[in-house]
């Protein structure tokens, strides 16, 4: 087949959940044998060096466009314009005429078979056509609104994603009747998806790891004399900044009261400057910034956190971590839609306390620590493999071909 696949983000440098997904499910599908066009928002700064997408796709279009995280978006005039014209901000956002016109100029060039969109972001500039077309869920859209909605104390940024979450909802549910088909990160958020189009079909694609690239390294791990935790993310993603944040006042203290030595690394890109000098100074927490690569961060903690109090779709950093061997403690938001065992591949915690005591009980226990490591692993090779992504995407691949042959030969 011929696919045009539509996204907002280029996917490379792979340095965050995002940019994995979408290359992974693009090398998927060229691995199957179908020809992939890839066209783009990209900024001034992208990279010079487009491998390994150049590798897979046939053409890469990118328009430039310049937008910041929405964590970071300080344009209120924006937002209040959005509220009074009941949209949401943070779809309307990438409303962009430009891309709008590139995208019928490719579909006017090209007879493409499927139009993947990725993102109910990217889906906001297609026209309207006949091609069917496949929306790549990264999350539930609406869903990260409304937790940060339920957990925020200010009654104006409450208020504000309550609405939010609201309208970014009804925009989610025009998507998915203009969508032919939709691929998910879990079987959980398949569920939360069907609230929305009881009649869409709904793929579960599942984040996946390179399980060759992510492995134990433990000479590594026994050269390093302190015990360090690790948590890694991109930190210009405001769940990331509020996991990072919470950890640091309501559980590392609880640790370290009975592991003194211990030490809290934040590994992950574009850290907020108020965060770094309100953590560093007084919890001692040492943030990296970016890093070219993780997995010496990976191979020298002892223990993986991931305290996330509200987002959706699943982590690709407990994948990577549980395919380094890594111990992972993570509250039940954070293992989310994973299919891993509780206190075999995984420990999950959400009160302080709890999350607190698990941690120190891997701290003081290096069997216990290897030996979830290595469940974690195998679990991982199982169910989120490269490989694993390429069957299931020959599924979803083959149920349209069928579909599409029986609409045909109706008409």
């Amino acid at each position: 087949m011929r696919i045009l696949f539509v996204s907002t983000n280029l996917p490379i440098p792979t340095n965050n959940g995002r940019a994995i997904r979408s290359l992974s499910i693009i090398g998927g599908l060229v691995s199957c044998g179908h020809e992939v066009t890839f066209l783009s928002f990209a900024g001034k700064s992208r990279p010079e060096m487009l491998y390994p997408l150049s590798s897979y796709c046939r053409e890469i279009d990118l328009l430039e466009w310049e937008l910041t995280s929405f964590s970071q978006d300080s344009d209120y005039l924006g937002r209040i314009g959005s509220l009074v014209r009941r949209k949401a901000y943070s779809l309307e956002r990438f409303r962009c005429e430009p891309m709008r016109l590139r995208i019928e100029q490719h579909l006017r060039a090209t007879p493409f078979d499927l139009l993947v969109c990725d993102s109910l972001y990217s889906l906001l500039n297609v026209p309207q056509t006949e091609i069917p077309i496949a929306l790549n869920c990264h999350n539930v859209e609406h869903v990260i609104f409304k937790r940060y909605s339920s957990m925020e104390t200010n009654l104006i940024r409450k208020c504000y994603a309550a609405v939010e979450a609201h309208l970014l909802q009804d925009a989610e549910q025009h998507g998915c009747r203009r969508a032919t088909l939709a691929m998910v990160c879990s079987s959980y958020d398949r569920d939360l998806l069907r609230r929305l189009n009881a009649d869409l079909p709904i793929f579960v694609i599942p984040n996946s790891v390179d399980t060759d690239l992510f492995c134990p390294q433990p000479d590594i791990a026994r050269g390093t004399k302190v015990l360090t935790l690790l948590f890694q993310g991109g930190m210009d993603w405001y769940p990331n900044q509020d996991a990072v944040e919470f950890f640091a006042h309501a559980i590392l203290p609880l640790v370290r009261a009975e592991c003194p030595e211990v030490k809290f690394v934040v590994a992950g890109r574009n850290p907020p400057a108020y965060l770094v000098d309100k953590l560093s100074a007084s919890n001692g927490v040492e943030f990296t910034g970016t890093v070219p690569d993780m997995r010496p961060y990976l191979s020298a903690a002892a223990v993986v956190v991931v305290p996330l109090r509200f987002g959706s779709g699943t982590r690709i950093k407990i994948l990577e971590a549980c395919a380094a061997g890594k111990p992972v403690v993570s509250t039940s938001i954070g293992a989310e839609g994973l299919e891993l065992e509780n206190g075999k591949d995984i420990s999950v915690a959400d009160s302080p306390e709890e999350f607190a005591h698990a941690v120190v009980a891997l701290l003081r226990d290096p069997e216990r620590r290897e030996a979830i490591g290595r469940s974690a692993r195998s679990s991982i090779v199982q169910r989120y493999s490269h490989a694993v992504v390429r069957n299931n995407l020959e599924e979803v691949v083959s149920n349209f071909e069928k579909q599409n042959s029986l609409v045909e030969s109706i008409q």
